[in-house]
């Protein structure tokens, strides 16, 4: 077995306790993919056929306000899953993109592949709705962040809980991400 499938089995391990076979079994469901920096993963106005687990690199997602703005909505560190919900498993266009902002690689599984995976194996199910149930808390943290943190509070929490997303994506995309200019995301960096 290789490093990379067993970096796989054990990220599916931590998510939920389950048999290692059955680890196995899932992680080997799994098709490797390599993305180049600027390269998409998934793109507006197409279907997400690819749930994807990020083992190295850095992923972003965003899309394009009324003025034709590039926006960020979220970033992907390694070790985690990477998709487009509502395109992924309600089978409609994306709305977003989501881009490697660094080389990439982890392990895919298409729509259908994760269907019969969910349907065959208890433990899949189990695997799915905790990385779900994470996603959404994520999700609703950053919500509430946007309206009851200062700009400065924002990029301190980013500071603390993803600083490789500071080290390694342009400015432009962590100042559009913590909804504020440039410029202020400047000033911030020199205060803080």
């Amino acid at each position: 077995m290789d490093k990379n499938r067993d970096l796989l089995i054990n990220f599916i391990l931590d998510i939920v306790p389950m048999k290692q076979g059955d680890a196995l079994e899932i992680a080997n469901s799994f098709h490797p993919l390599q993305l180049k920096k600027g390269e998409l993963l998934v793109t507006e106005n197409q279907i997400n056929d690819d749930y994807f687990y990020l083992q190295r690199g850095l992923m972003r997602t965003f899309l394009y306000d009324l003025k034709g703005n590039e926006i960020t909505t979220d970033f992907f560190i390694e070790n985690n899953v990477v998709f487009e919900v509502t395109s992924f498993f309600n089978r409609v266009h994306s709305e977003v993109n989501i881009e490697a902002i660094t080389d990439c690689f982890g392990f895919r599984i298409s729509y259908e592949e994760l269907n019969t995976l969910f349907h065959n194996k208890i433990a899949f199910r189990d695997f799915g709705r905790a990385i779900l149930v994470k996603e959404f808390i994520s999700s609703k943290k950053r919500n509430y962040g946007m309206i009851n943190r200062t700009a400065e509070q924002r990029y301190q929490n980013l500071l603390l809980s993803k600083p490789k997303i500071l080290q390694h994506s342009p400015l432009k995309y962590v100042a559009s991400y913590l909804g504020i200019t440039d410029s202020t995301l400047s000033r911030l960096r020199k205060k803080i």
